[in-house]
């Protein structure tokens, strides 16, 4: 006789959208299929470009698809399926999905699947009715939003040719107020132009990012427009640049060939005591640098507003405590 945890696995498997109109007695040989397995955060369910050659039935926890970037695209909840469309058309993995909350999940390998769709032809008829169903859905959003994308597209072009019409303005406000302070001292255009950059670049936010990934180190620089992003491939390099030029701000890796991230914050704290440093981890959690002297943690894989606004965040607190 049935358990009562075996009922109510194969009732939650018939809610799954693949799996939707199917008996019971065929939802139990689905189950029959599945291997229990428990991720911890961090861990990687399936990597892009990888074969798919397993499906995975999340029942508990939760799962970000991540890019190849290294981009989060999106979060999985249970109780849904993973990777069922690569073990139906047998393409690579387009993304990789990790793990951000302690997750059970169910394993169903390709070729066991493929012997029971197979073999009950009932069965292969529903699941793939429903397939083309998801399917059609996800394209109906996919037009929904690229109609969503256009009408902001627009927006922001709008946007940037008024922004654009202002600058040429203010170019020209410039132009006449330099030629007009050079008739009257006895500096040149150059020289006033110079002296104009110099003061501007004093007043623009410096962030340093450290670390030895130069994709991440792109992300950083693509997620901060509004700031002078300057780049370190090790805590060596950061260290010679902050002595070298101002640092309004660290942002750094904590696992990197020689010095580590907590030894470059020790440098940091003994020679700029009051430069903020936020840390980056992929390896760690929050709890495990709280007890050093971080202003801020950034997991990765990497969030861009996240990051945007800790730094926000981070850069105005500090101007804000330093004009007090």
């Amino acid at each position: 006789m049935p358990s009562e945890s075996s009922k109510l696995l194969v009732q939650v498997l018939r809610k799954i959208p693949i799996f939707k109109g199917l008996s019971p007695s065929q939802s139990k040989k689905i189950l029959g299929l599945c291997a229990h397995k428990s991720f911890k955060p961090g861990a990687q369910v399936c990597r892009s470009n990888s074969p798919s050659d397993e499906m995975y039935i999340l029942l508990s926890g939760e799962l970000i698809v991540v890019t190849q970037d290294g981009i989060r695209v999106a979060t999985i909840l249970p109780v849904t399926t993973v990777g069922e469309m690569g073990i139906i058309t047998g393409q690579p993995r387009s993304a990789t999905v990790e793990v951000s909350k302690p997750s059970n999940i169910f394993v169903v390998k390709k070729r066991s699947f493929d012997n029971m769709m197979r073999d009950d032809s009932d069965m292969r008829a529903t699941v793939y009715k429903n397939i083309i169903d998801v399917l059609s859905d996800k394209l109906n959003n996919d037009n929904v939003r690229l109609r969503d994308y256009q009408m902001e597209k627009t927006k922001f072009e709008t946007r940037v040719q008024a922004i654009e019409k202002v600058l040429k303005e203010q170019k020209a406000r410039t132009q006449v107020a330099m030629d007009i302070a050079a008739e009257q001292s006895d500096q040149t255009v150059d020289e006033i132009a110079m002296h104009i950059e110099e003061s501007v670049r004093d007043q623009v936010t410096r962030i340093l990012v450290v670390d030895d990934e130069e994709d991440f180190r792109k992300l950083a620089l693509e997620a901060l427009p509004s700031h002078s992003v300057i780049e370190a491939n090790s805590g060596e390099q950061a260290l010679a640049l902050v002595q070298e030029q101002k640092v309004d701000l660290v942002l750094t890796d904590i696992r990197m060939p020689g010095m580590d991230g907590f030894a470059l914050l020790e440098h940091l704290r003994a020679k700029n005591p009051e430069l903020p440093v936020l840390a980056v981890s992929g390896c760690l959690e929050a709890s495990e640098v709280r007890e050093y002297a971080f202003d801020g943690f950034i997991d990765k894989p990497l969030s861009l507003d996240h990051l945007r606004d800790l730094v926000e965040a981070t850069v105005a607190h500090y101007q804000k405590s330093n004009e007090e």
